[in-house]
């Protein structure tokens, strides 16, 4: 029996720069579940170091190559920023999934092992793939953001089957959409730049009070958590799959 005969859940957050009190109150929210998440780490962030030090979290790279980044003005000076950032980081998921030649070079050269770079929305039967340069991609499974743009609705029970399918069930949220329970994308656009000096007091204004990204995200990992289900850190995935050579592994790429 494979490993992704059952579906293998893994909860992930592009931090996009939110607020301390929306970084919080999402893992207040996902670690009680007894959930290691994954977090993609955009700028320094007290507390996620805190939680980093206590083994509450693991933390990647998400470095923003676009045009305008406050991470640097090309390749290298982004990356360069980065691992000031993440010394150790062995893992990255760019901004706006970003991806090249030059850019995956260059994190290879540095150390990255695997990453979660790539969106395949709610495809069944997810597994890793190879990179040609030797790491492992565990691509997405579901994000917020794509939920709410392709206009899905947040009513969990009509996804149950799909999310418990076998496969990687790697999950993808942004600390601030989950602070103010973003319905829709206009919704999140007209709102977003609020994001990065939300406050407690301003976040529950702007919490939207029926059926958005919240409440879908906590009735999903209660789910996962009353059928028998765990979430695994990504890391420990990565090492799952080295040691039991999934996807098969080739010599070549041997890294």
């Amino acid at each position: 029996m494979s490993l992704f005969d059952e579906p293998v859940f893994v909860l992930t957050s592009d931090v996009d720069w939110a607020s301390e009190y929306c970084v919080g109150d999402f893992l207040d929210c996902v670690i009680p579940f007894g959930i290691r998440p994954t977090v993609f780490m955009t700028h320094r962030s007290p507390l996620l170091e805190e939680c980093l030090a206590q083994e509450l979290i693991e933390v990647g790279l998400h470095p923003n190559f676009l045009p305008g980044s406050d991470h640097g003005r090309d390749v290298q000076s982004v990356i360069e920023h980065m691992f000031r950032l993440v010394p150790n980081a062995v893992s990255f998921r760019s901004h706006a999934y970003v991806d090249s030649t030059e850019i995956s070079l260059a994190l290879v050269e540095r150390g990255i092992k695997y990453d979660s770079n790539l969106c395949l929305y709610l495809q069944p039967n997810l597994k890793p793939l190879w990179h040609w340069l030797g790491t492992l991609r565990f691509p997405v499974f579901w994000e917020d953001d794509v939920h709410s743009f392709n206009g899905k609705g947040w009513d969990f029970s009509e996804f149950k089957e799909t999310f418990f399918s076998p496969g990687l069930k790697i999950l993808n949220v942004h600390p601030f959409m989950f602070a103010v329970n973003v319905p829709t994308y206009d919704y999140y656009q007209k709102r977003k730049e609020q994001g990065k000096h939300l406050t407690e007091k301003r976040a529950k204004s702007l919490r939207f009070k029926g059926p958005g990204e919240r409440t879908f995200l906590l009735e999903l990992l209660a789910a996962v958590r009353d059928r028998g289900y765990a979430f695994q850190a990504l890391g420990d995935l990565y090492h799952q799959c080295r040691a039991e050579g999934l996807p098969a592994w080739r010599d070549d790429l041997d890294h």
